[in-house]
């Protein structure tokens, strides 16, 4: 029996591994870096998730000790396996694998390539030095990896696997009765990490108390949820989690009229449900100035970079007069939501076929 470790370092890769080695791979013994979906499929934890999903410098230097910790424990448990698997996380993965490597682990897979294409490229010579296979879900870095010429890294594409996950579990008659919301609600998505929902929450608790007469819908994680409903305690609020509900972001995508979304994979998932939606954020001031300077790129949403072009209007720094325009313009403009709704099913397209989930599970198979 082979021995993998899992070093999984955010939810939306925590889903795409759930998804993949829910089946399959009982003759696998799994470690890792988990949270409750993962440890269900029999993934024995070593550390959570939460604990090193962070964004951004200033950020991080609060958690510097307890990353530390987790780090050790890590490299313990790596000197037993056969395979390491880094999901995206370059903060944490990349000296991961270059430790892996270092420590002798027989076979160094990298899912999930961190943005090189926006900024920090030397980070793709770090997966090219140190991983044996890369498995990329978007298919134009196939390209930019291959230009690299690195003999010795082998670069998979097969899809991506959220044009398989997107979908919703309730029909809409389902949604409705159980969550009691209105059919015309705007859904309120404020990120997946600690440090996203506490600098976001008090902003759409202002913007919600500004706009009494709109239904709010907030689909959420089970441990975000007793802050949130502490925080955006209003009338017009209704706050689900995934314990209340199978994946209830994707169900407030395909009924809500149109979602306010913090930057992140949610934007691409919504962009697969053909949701209308803004794209907001708010970072440390520090983080957003030296981000600005050193990313590569016109657009934070996955689904303007991948059209070129601004599909879903980006609200950075967000404030709530910002995101009270945005949202007043789209509750007067059916006319601009179709317009959207129109142009997110050209996004779909580019992401390839349905059936990625079984072809990247095959694909892990014959890697392991």
């Amino acid at each position: 029996m082979g021995r993998v470790f899992l070093s999984v370092g955010d939810i939306s890769a925590a889903n795409y591994v759930y998804e993949i080695f829910k089946e399959g791979f009982d003759h696998v013994s799994k470690v890792g870096i988990t949270n409750y979906k993962l440890e269900s499929i029999g993934i024995r934890p070593v550390a959570k998730i939460e604990d090193i999903s962070l964004v951004g410098l200033i950020e991080v230097l609060p958690k510097l000790k307890k990353l530390r910790a987790i780090y050790k424990r890590v490299l313990r448990e790596l000197g037993s396996v056969d395979t390491l698997i880094a999901c995206d996380a370059p903060g944490f993965n990349l000296r991961l694998i270059k430790d892996a490597r270092e420590m002798g682990v027989r076979r160094i897979i990298y899912f999930i390539s961190p943005q090189v294409w926006a900024w920090k490229p030397g980070r793709a010579e770090k997966i090219a030095k140190y991983a044996d296979e890369l498995v990329v879900i978007l298919p134009f870095e196939v390209d930019f990896y291959r230009k690299l010429r690195y003999s010795s890294l082998r670069v998979h594409y097969v899809g991506h696997p959220l044009i398989d996950m997107v979908k919703p579990p309730l029909t809409q008659a389902e949604f409705f009765k159980l969550t009691g919301v209105k059919r015309d609600f705007v859904a309120l998505l404020p990120g997946s990490r600690w440090g996203e929902i506490k600098r976001h929450a008090p902003i759409l608790k202002e913007l919600a108390s500004n706009l009494s007469g709109v239904e709010f819908f907030i689909p959420t994680f089970e441990t975000f949820k007793e802050y949130l409903l502490a925080n955006l305690n209003l009338p017009n609020v209704k706050i689900f989690s995934d314990r209340d509900m199978e994946s209830p972001s994707y169900n407030a995508m395909y009924y809500s009229k149109f979602s306010l979304i913090a930057s992140g994979t949610a934007s691409l998932e919504a962009g697969i449900a053909e949701n209308p939606h803004v794209v907001f954020y708010r970072a440390n001031p520090l983080t957003f100035w030296l981000g600005k300077r050193l990313v590569n790129l016109n657009y934070v949403s996955l689904v303007n970079i991948l059209m070129n072009r601004e599909i879903v209007p980006e609200v950075l720094q967000a404030t709530p007069t910002a995101l009270r325009g945005v949202t007043e313009t789209f509750l007067s403009s059916e006319e601009r939501l179709s317009e959207i709704r129109s142009e997110l099913r050209e996004l779909k397209t580019k992401l390839g076929n349905k059936g990625a989930i079984n072809r990247l599970r095959e694909l892990f198979l014959e890697l392991i």
